[in-house]
């Protein structure tokens, strides 16, 4: 029975092993022959035929072993808050979705704005809670992150110095719009999927004390080429979840002499991706439907030449001045309350200085209590206006994905009063959406969901769940501004699968 057992678990493992391989590598760079113009349904149709093909499978294998092998494979599974959270999630996405008052008009399973309904919310929940039971994390699985990176900004690269793999630009949309990359699309979701990828090369360059050469080379190779795109797309809501990111993170960095040198080498890439930026400097002219190059060698060029040759030469004197700090927790706690120092001054400029616009107006405005509708590009107008809807059906909401049913019937004329009438589907944050969509007990079962996960990952870490936890972090910051989609949003939840198989492999 015990050797059953096991080879029924090496059975699961593989097929999730399978999954995992495909979801983070595959699925990425899976695009039709509609180019831009549908790739939503394109990545919802292709999601739901992987992950459906996968649950089923997972059932099969479950079922043939119970009733012809009499062996129950979850007999030694322990089933966690987090799972059991993950449940409730998706019971009360059930719960809303059948008490909607929509339901009966409008299919819920789809959802009426985005694909994000009932069938996308349960395959995210079920797919998590079958790879947090049976997948086996693999140090191989950091590796696959990294590629999938380096695939994305490699089509990405091509789009940009002149080329269409994919034929992805078509119609109207131009050869060289950099309002749609890679095979993700819109670049805020590009920005999205970076958040990931990028934290997990990063965390497992600086963190990782094991890394073989060819891995080593694989993450800056991914650093690199991000980087390179982060630059070109210039979108605010990832830059701010980095950023955010490194600054939370940044004292376990410079605590030891080893992460501290690995960071400065990270340092010198960013500045290399932005210098070969600006010396290629492409322009592409409409008019004639013509991409030039302007190469060019300025100031700005040198400048980056000897900042990065500065790094590089830094982070290697690092390597010999020997020091750990990590085990002193009174000088983790300094570097804390340091960084609390410099954010209340910083808060103290925002809140008195005197800026004229970009960001820094915004915020300073924000803190006298001016909630101008154009701010956090136009945010602000749909944050003001989601929260009386969440107070129409306060518990369980309307249904998953039902946010442009109610927006748009209520604050049509608002949206066309800012200018040309579009539909607003969701409220630019995930978070928010969620009360909306599915009330305030299913946004408490998440983020109950959420915490527990780093309760646990607080509780019994090791690096490579650090690794994840610092990638689920960076996502979670930049939700505050973007929205779930089936583009990105299932990497995320196998993110969260792999941080727990994370805790429990080395635990």
């Amino acid at each position: 029975m015990k050797n059953l057992l096991k080879k029924e678990l090496t059975i699961l493992e593989g097929i999730a092993d399978v999954y995992l391989f495909t979801m983070i590598l595959i699925f990425p760079l899976l695009v039709d022959k509609t180019g831009f113009f549908h790739i939503l349904e394109c990545k919802w149709y292709s999601y739901v035929t992987i992950t459906g093909i996968y649950l089923l499978v997972n059932l099969f294998v479950i079922l043939y072993f119970l009733l012809f092998k009499k062996v129950n494979c979850f007999k030694k599974k322990k089933f966690s808050v987090v799972q059991g959270l993950a449940v409730a999630f998706l019971v009360i996405n059930f719960l809303s979705a059948f008490l909607s008052p929509y339901f009966q008009k409008y299919n819920l399973w789809i959802g009426v704005g985005r694909g994000e309904g009932l069938l996308a919310m349960s395959l995210y929940t079920l797919s998590f809670l079958c790879l947090s039971f049976f997948l086996k994390f693999k140090k191989r699985y950091l590796a696959y992150f990294s590629i999938s990176s380096i695939l994305l900004s490699g089509v990405a690269i091509l789009q940009y110095i002149g080329f269409n793999p994919f034929y992805l630009y078509q119609g109207g949309i131009g050869t060289h719009n950099v309002s749609f990359m890679s095979t993700i699309g819109n670049i805020d979701f590009l920005s999205a999927m970076y958040c990931m990828l990028l934290a997990i090369s990063f965390s497992a360059y600086v963190f990782l004390e094991k890394n073989e050469v060819w891995e080593k080379v694989l993450h800056l190779l991914s650093l690199f080429f991000v980087f390179f795109i982060v630059g070109i797309i210039d979108v605010q809501s990832g830059k701010v979840a980095l950023l955010g990111t490194l600054i939370l993170i940044f004292p376990f960095i410079i605590a030891n002499h080893q992460r501290l040198s690995r960071f400065l080498v990270v340092l010198a890439m960013i500045f290399m991706a932005y210098g070969i930026n600006i010396v290629l400097n492409p322009e592409y002219h409409y008019d004639v439907h013509r991409l030039g190059f302007y190469f060019q060698f300025n100031y700005f060029v040198v400048a980056f030449i000897i900042i990065c040759i500065a790094f590089l030469y830094l982070a290697h004197i690092l390597q010999k001045c020997e020091y750990d700090f990590l085990q002193n927790k009174k000088i983790i706690k300094g570097f804390y309350l340091g960084m609390v120092a410099c954010a209340l001054v910083a808060f103290l400029i925002l809140y008195f200085g005197n800026f004229q616009s970009g960001i820094f107006y915004e915020i300073h405005g924000l803190l006298h209590g001016e909630c101008n509708d154009q701010f956090g590009n136009y945010r602000i107008f749909l944050w003001k206006r989601t929260f009386p809807l969440v107070w129409e059906y306060p518990l369980l909401g309307s249904g998953p994905d039902t946010f442009a049913i109610r927006f748009m019937a209520k604050y049509s004329a608002d949206v066309a009063a800012i200018g040309p009438l579009t539909i607003n589907d969701t409220a630019a944050n995930v978070y928010f959406t969620m009360l909306v969509n599915i009330g305030i007990l299913g946004f408490m079962s998440y983020v109950g969901f959420l915490f527990f996960q780093f309760k646990r990952g607080i509780q019994n870490m090791n690096s490579y769940s650090f690794v994840f936890m610092i990638a689920l972090l960076c996502y979670m910051i930049q939700d505050f501004f973007n929205l779930s989609l089936v583009i990105v949003t299932p990497i995320f939840w196998i993110l969260m699968a792999l941080h727990l198989q994370s805790l429990s492999s080395f635990s």
